[in-house]
């Protein structure tokens, strides 16, 4: 990309000798189709190259970014960098650039979509609950990434995803459905369109139900939920770090359906196959049969912990966050949605959670709701659908050694609180999930 052989031309010429240099960009292009009342009103796109320039001298460290447009003289790019340094505190966590032999080369020409073809997706969503009313989008991204340091290193890489999220609506219910995938052609919104249907047209006048311990049916989006949260909050080394994480290598922290993995080598994984140090990712086992495996790590994280690096820093959070898995799959298991319904013999479907917070990271305990379908399920069929309900639950101990009954056999791409495509999950069947009231408390 001429782009970026000419800004790192410039930078070059500008930069002195003595100077460790990292410099990246990261070039986007986006597209949204947003529908309300079941028609689409609004098409928007966006392209963007933002730069950062990261120098290190002395044990300081500085970092400045700028929107490659805004950028005019690149001599005084780099000298605003320079003049920043001298202000900069000593930097005691600086752990040095990734050398050459980590460097990718997987830059390609990803083809765009146009407004017709996400109108088509949308068609397909609407068009399978047309008595009710319809929301959503339907969005596609291609991402170009490039890294460079003065160790050695010459990285870049592309991506490309898409995703259609919807919702329809009666007067008493709702339902929603996610699809993600690397292309729009891969994405089923016919499929996403019936989930969201039935589930708004199955959960009409729900019922009030009292709060308690109840065993639970999770799907897709309520599974996400609790492994983001455990991957952010728990596997994130930073976490660790600061004495927050409750995440124990090597120890039977979950029950032995759980294995997860993260995946960026895969060929249907969604993302970069490097991090932000332009260092090639690698599959990593997250858990294995229950027992944690491995902390995501950054280059300061695994030099302050004195682990390996697992190659996790996430472009533009900043490498001060910590690690966070990206392209991460819970491992199926051998039980269909109906079986698992079928096995319960009083408890709850719930198909999302929603604004969850953490109550105390180091039992994971979190509070949510539910939303856009849920039933009771007795005796191995769904009754009747419920209202809103308030759970305060540990994400640890709902996964614990003996509280999974059974892993869903169906995985795809669900949405989280952290950003979509990140990952790939079944169904889960749990013992018990604790709430504690109905929306109000």
């Amino acid at each position: 990309m001429n782009i970026w052989n000419d800004l790192l031309d410039e930078v070059k010429k500008n930069l002195p000798d003595e100077i460790e240099c990292e410099l990246k960009l990261m070039h986007s292009k986006s597209a949204l189709t947003r529908f309300a009342n079941s028609q689409i009103h609004q098409n928007v796109d966006e392209e963007s190259a933002e730069i950062y320039l990261t120098i290190h001298k002395d044990s300081k460290t500085t970092t400045i970014s700028n929107n490659l447009t805004a950028i005019k003289d690149v001599g005084e790019f780099v000298n605003k960098a320079l003049v920043s340094l001298e202000d900069s505190p000593i930097d005691k966590g600086w752990s040095g650039l990734p050398d050459k032999s980590n460097s990718y080369e997987g830059f390609k020409d990803l083809e765009e979509s146009t407004p017709d073809d996400r109108a088509k997706v949308v068609k397909e969503f609407i068009e399978e609950g047309k008595s009710m009313n319809a929301a959503g989008y339907c969005s596609t991204y291609i991402n170009n990434y490039f890294v460079w340091n003065s160790n050695g290193l010459n990285s870049c890489d592309s991506s490309s995803s898409a995703f259609i999220d919807g919702i329809f609506r009666t007067d008493t219910s709702a339902g929603s459905s996610h699809r993600g995938g690397q292309t729009l052609a891969s994405l089923e919104g016919t499929a996403a369109g019936f989930e969201a249907a039935k589930l708004a047209t199955d959960s009409q006048n729900p019922v009030d139900i009292d709060p308690g311990n109840y065993e639970v049916v999770l799907g897709h989006e309520a599974v996400s939920t609790i492994l983001v949260f455990l991957g952010v909050y728990g596997f994130n080394a930073k976490s660790k770090i600061d004495g927050m994480s409750p995440i124990i290598i090597g120890e039977q922290q979950f029950d032995e359906k759980i294995s997860l993995i993260d995946t960026p080598e895969d060929q249907d994984s969604i993302g970069f196959k490097i991090d932000a140090s332009g260092s090639k990712k690698l599959n990593l086992d997250v858990i294995n049969n229950g027992v944690p495996q491995s902390y995501f790590h950054t280059r300061r994280t695994a030099n302050e912990l004195g682990m390996k690096n697992t190659f996790h820093e996430l472009f533009g959070w900043g490498e001060n966050f910590g690690g966070i898995g990206t392209n991460v799959k819970l491992l199926n298991g051998d039980k269909s949605f109906e079986d698992m319904i079928s096995d319960v013999k009083k408890g709850i479907y719930i198909n999302e959670f929603w604004y969850c917070r953490v109550l105390d990271p180091i039992t994971q305990v979190v509070t949510g709701l539910n939303r856009n379908g849920s039933f009771l399920v007795e005796n191995g069929k769904i009754t009747k659908p419920v209202g809103r309900l308030r759970f305060t639950q540990s994400f640890i101990s709902a996964l614990a050694n003996g509280n999974v009954e059974s892993v869903g056999n169906h995985s795809r791409y669900a949405d989280s609180e952290f950003g979509e495509g990140i990952l790939s999950v079944p169904q889960l069947h749990l013992k018990e999930f604790n709430f504690t009231g109905g929306v109000s408390g």
